[in-house]
């Protein structure tokens, strides 16, 4: 008997499914069922042991040799490693790699990857999957509809003053500002910033495949557009969601003191001098209605990344200065939204005000 010492494996996670125990492998992108014997084994090598180790949660030596045998096959299946065995040196690079971050966030990224064994569908069966759905399950809105006391139309296009129009002087000077000047933006900046940073510029109502200024996977532009306008001239402050179908603002809740805006976006004191805050969410029933593979969560992220350089090319385009940050009290921006976290997730804002004329020194890149 080969008596190395084991350990329950550090890339995988046991979750309830129905009335079951499933391991996932998140290195391997497997699912093995446990019963109660397997789980009275694994609580014998939370740390490492040998694995004679297990006879001591035995009953007598018939019990003992069937305990060993459930052992083998979990060290086959990779559910428990064993030392210094190939898996266990995967493991360790990946636990010193991730350490800082936690085991949960390595999870996240492991089970989303494609293994090199991964089959792609067709464009043909995607489609032919995508006309299938659409009998029988028709797509999420590509835009919230807010029950909303007050709403607001934007201003009309043509009203904004555009400081720099050539693409590649605005390219040059996009920057990271986090010092603003206290002054109101004006509503006409703030409506052209929304407008063509989150308008609809084309869409296919049977899919609700929409087209916008960001690119967006598979077309399902998932994130939605709030507004926390406490300095904005020619609006009264207040927290809107942007309409994206109609180019309106509906009002959700009211504004935030200074000092609570401060605290809700990671106690950075410079948020106080801004004029107005764009938060960002993604509704996951968009892209998952399209998208059955976990690693869609990936493109979340990436649709918010776009939108974000969007608006910092128009807030630049605008004379504005803007900072993108993630630094949000989650829970706390989900009360103020009027939110449900386990449908709509909190992904981030950028902060945008006037810029003083020092602000040079305050570019962070």
């Amino acid at each position: 008997m080969d008596d190395r010492p084991l350990r329950i494996s550090s890339c995988g996670a046991l979750l309830r499914h129905a009335d079951q125990l499933v391991w996932h492998d998140t290195l391997a992108h497997r699912r093995f069922a446990l019963d109660e014997d397997a789980d009275i084994v694994l609580r014998c090598f939370v740390t490492w042991q040998p694995l004679s180790h297990i006879r001591t949660r035995a009953r007598d030596e018939d019990h003992a040799q069937f305990l060993i045998t459930i052992a083998e096959r979990l060290r086959v299946a990779n559910i428990l490693i064993a030392w210094e065995s190939e898996r266990h040196r995967v493991e360790d690079a990946n636990e010193a790699a991730w350490h800082r971050w936690g085991r949960l966030a390595a999870l996240f990224h492991t089970e989303t990857r494609n293994l090199r064994d991964q089959r792609f569908i067709t464009s043909e069966l995607d489609q032919h999957r995508l006309r299938q759905r659409l009998e029988h399950e028709p797509p999420p809105p590509v835009c919230r509809e807010v029950p909303a006391p007050r709403r607001v139309v934007l201003a009309a296009a043509d009203t904004a003053s555009w400081s720099r129009s050539d693409f590649l002087d605005v390219l040059s000077h996009r920057r990271s500002s986090r010092r603003f000047s206290g002054e109101p933006v004006p509503f006409e900046a703030v409506s052209a910033l929304l407008r063509w940073c989150g308008g609809i510029t084309e869409l296919d109502e049977r899919t609700q495949t929409a087209f916008k200024t960001s690119a967006s996977g598979g077309g399902r532009h998932p994130t939605e557009i709030y507004l926390h306008a406490h300095r904005v001239s020619g609006l009264q402050p207040g927290i809107y969601h942007l309409n994206t179908r109609r180019d309106e603002l509906e009002l959700v809740g009211p504004p935030q003191s200074a000092d609570s805006l401060v605290r809700l976006l990671g106690d950075q004191d410079w948020v106080s001098d801004s004029g107005c805050v764009v938060f960002f969410t993604c509704v996951l029933a968009r892209s998952t209605w399209k998208y059955s593979t976990a690693r869609t969560y990936r493109m979340l992220n990436l649709d918010v990344g776009h939108l974000s350089q969007t608006v910092y090319l128009l807030a630049t385009a605008l004379g504005l200065g803007v900072t993108f940050t993630a630094a949000i009290q989650d829970e706390a921006l989900e009360d103020l939204l009027g939110i449900d976290a386990a449908h709509e997730l909190v992904m981030g804002c950028s902060v945008i005000g006037a810029l003083t004329r020092t602000t040079t020194s305050g570019h962070t890149g």
